[in-house]
């Protein structure tokens, strides 16, 4: 994964093959695909490890007494420190990588909880916290928000980054669409 993250880098995504990440990595095409089907599944690996950190960053914070604000903008937080480490192709690689994954995942019989895992554990976590109220739809505010951040993180690397923080607006957007859910009877408006 180190390998193909450095050739990323500097070759590129598009022009970067799995024989130049074997050959970087010092390792045989029997070996990687040992592990990996194609070179895509390497970029989902690493985004694997990304959420990984987002949710470390959650838990953190809900162990404690939080807002739920703060647990969403530590895990878009986590998103962007890491995001700042690749080239805005890559980050544009690995969003449509990653719906390409929700795709053939909800085609082969799965379900939106299956592909809500960016937020799915923190929300489930605040609403037994009190912090969303009994009747909202967990899954359904978890898939949108991921989708909102997922779309926001790909406008974000459009622009090169900028030079201001992603976090603190992304997650003031998140915020504004589960605290219209909150409402009473927002299931059946929205």
């Amino acid at each position: 994964m180190r390998a193909a993250m450095a050739l990323w880098r500097t070759k590129g995504f598009a022009d970067t093959t799995v024989t130049d990440i074997c050959k970087a990595a010092g390792v045989s095409k029997a070996l990687f695909y040992v592990y990996f089907a194609r070179r895509e599944d390497v970029l989902l690996e690493v985004e694997i490890l990304t959420m990984r950190d987002a949710h470390a960053a959650a838990e953190k914070v809900v162990s404690k007494p939080y807002e739920l604000l703060d647990v969403i903008t530590l895990v878009i937080d986590a998103l962007e420190q890491r995001a700042r480490h690749f080239p805005p192709e890559l980050i544009f690689e690995t969003v449509l990588e990653t719906y390409r994954l929700e795709q053939r995942t909800l085609a082969g019989g799965g379900t939106d909880a299956d592909i809500a895992y960016l937020f799915l554990d923190p929300f489930r976590q605040a609403q037994r916290d009190g912090k969303l109220a009994a009747h909202v739809d967990v899954v359904r505010v978890a898939r949108l928000a991921q989708m909102l951040v997922a779309d926001g993180v790909r406008c974000w690397a459009a622009t090169g980054f900028g030079n201001e923080p992603l976090a603190p607006k992304l997650a003031a957007e998140v915020d504004t669409i589960i605290s219209a859910f909150q409402q009473p009877d927002a299931h059946r408006r929205l």
